[in-house]
């Protein structure tokens, strides 16, 4: 049972380790995003996630001896829910469950099935563990109660080994771990009696685990009391239990998996936000089905906008409140906007017809953002279409760009991607540009808006 001792003593010490890394990123979120709960901050939530992922998916060269290492079928069930978890569809709290459980069936097939090869000789004891197989306890605290009632009746009694699991999990070497081993099951009064030297040799030259010792130790002692085939009973008994048990469970997921069924598009979950009265009726919006004005969510995201975004609880109310809300987002252009001083200069987008050829619509909105006041100096700019924006780019950045960059600071140089028109003779300056590629410097609202999705990991319904 030495690795079974090993195996417990390295799940409880790595476990105290995840949960101080998760417990690192709770606080480091707690202060630099100003969040009370991980799960409002969506970048820091996926980073609790990928640590525990790490934890059981991901293991490194040395965790080999970890409990779980062996077992593919809780380990692909395992990542799914820590996908589905990462989407806000599991509660991490079951995940947390859905381990426990598992490790406690582990630690019931490995110490019961290594107590049945002990107990040869008794076989009343030998039954009492076949009974308890069939319905095995979801904790580990009784499991080890059970264990010390039965060992108190069918061992004699044990030294005290209440150090011995740590002191393998600390032991690197195996010298360091053979003695530990013969102190803690082969000395007596700090002697090894001559019939304990055999199987200590065994463990040190023959280099054998201690389950082969006692191994050999059991086959000696079946060979005088005529009891291995019963064993070998009892065993394919237990393996009969594991294969049925595990059928059981995968039956349970694939009827559990049918069952469900997900929205082709993933609302904001309740936990996230807490919505405002809609903006028409001032209704209170269901935390599943809402709409919201998607700029609004775009620029409260990047600490532009301090009030929540515009909310509307109903595809009707969206309608009602959509022309008077649209104020609120003006071009930045203002009087000078492409749309109002030469309509026909906007961007227009081409429809098919009927007969094959392309007509003119009346253009759709091509809003796009200006990527510096978006990013660095957090102001609301936005344009009707990248034409307004390229018109009046020069306005814009005396007007806005340099005054905002002294007030905070910011130096940036951009001259190289300026292109000047005019040069004013009688100062010997340049006196007229515009940029010489505006895309580089708007940000597309299809952009924005997939930002903001890859940021929320939720889809933005507008």
């Amino acid at each position: 049972m030495t690795e079974i001792l090993v195996q417990s003593s390295l799940a409880v010490s790595r476990s105290k380790q995840l949960a101080s890394e998760a417990a690192q990123i709770v606080q480091r979120c707690a202060a630099d995003h100003k969040t009370k709960r991980v799960i409002e901050c969506a970048g820091c939530y996926a980073k609790v996630v990928d640590v525990v992922r790490a934890r059981y998916l991901k293991p490194a060269p040395g965790d080999s001896r970890d409990w779980f290492t062996s077992r593919r079928g809780f380990l692909q069930e395992l990542d799914a829910m820590l996908a589905d978890t990462k989407q806000y569809q599991v509660d991490p709290h079951d995940i947390d469950r859905r381990i426990q459980d598992e490790r406690s069936r582990w630690y019931a097939e490995n110490v019961r099935y290594s107590l049945l090869r002990l107990m040869v000789d008794d076989p009343s004891g030998r039954e009492a563990v076949f009974e308890k197989l069939e319905d095995p306890p979801s904790d580990a605290a009784s499991l080890a109660k059970e264990i010390a009632e039965i060992l108190s009746k069918s061992l004699p009694p044990q030294p005290d080994m209440a150090d011995v699991p740590d002191r393998l999990a600390a032991a690197k070497t195996p010298a360091a771990r053979l003695e530990v081993l013969k102190d803690a099951f082969f000395t007596l009064d700090n002697v090894v009696p001559a019939d304990h030297q055999k199987y200590l040799d065994m463990l040190g030259r023959d280099q054998l685990t201690l389950e082969q010792v006692v191994d050999r130790v059991l086959e000696e002692k079946q060979a005088a009391a005529g009891a291995r085939e019963q064993t070998e009973r009892l065993k394919r008994r237990l393996d009969e239990l594991r294969r049925a048990r595990a059928a059981h469970e995968l039956q349970k997921t694939r009827k559990a998996k049918s069952r469900a069924s997900f929205a082709e598009e993933q609302s904001v979950p309740d936990e996230l936000y807490k919505l405002p009265p809609c903006a028409v009726c001032s209704d209170e919006p269901s935390p599943k089905n809402f709409l919201c004005c998607p700029i609004c969510a775009i620029l409260t995201r990047r600490d532009i906008r301090a009030q929540q975004p515009s909310v509307y609880c109903s595809p009707e109310c969206e309608e009602k409140g959509h022309t008077s809300h649209a104020k609120a987002h003006t071009c930045a252009s203002g009087s000078d906007c492409i749309q109002q001083l030469h309509p026909q200069d906007a961007d227009v987008e081409m429809q098919g017809t009927d007969d094959g050829t392309t007509s003119s619509k009346p253009p759709a909105p091509k809003i796009c953002f200006c990527t510096e006041c978006l990013t660095s100096l957090k102001l609301p700019t936005t344009w009707c279409s990248l034409a307004c924006a390229d018109k009046n780019f020069q306005r814009h950045r005396e007007d806005v760009h340099i005054p905002a960059r002294k007030r905070l600071g910011i130096t940036v140089t951009d001259r190289d991607r300026l292109s000047y028109d005019a040069v004013d003779t009688s100062l010997q300056a340049e006196t007229k540009y515009h940029a010489i590629d505006i895309g580089a410097h708007i940000t597309t609202y299809e952009a924005a808006v997939r930002a903001w999705e890859g940021q929320n990991a939720v889809k933005l319904q507008s």
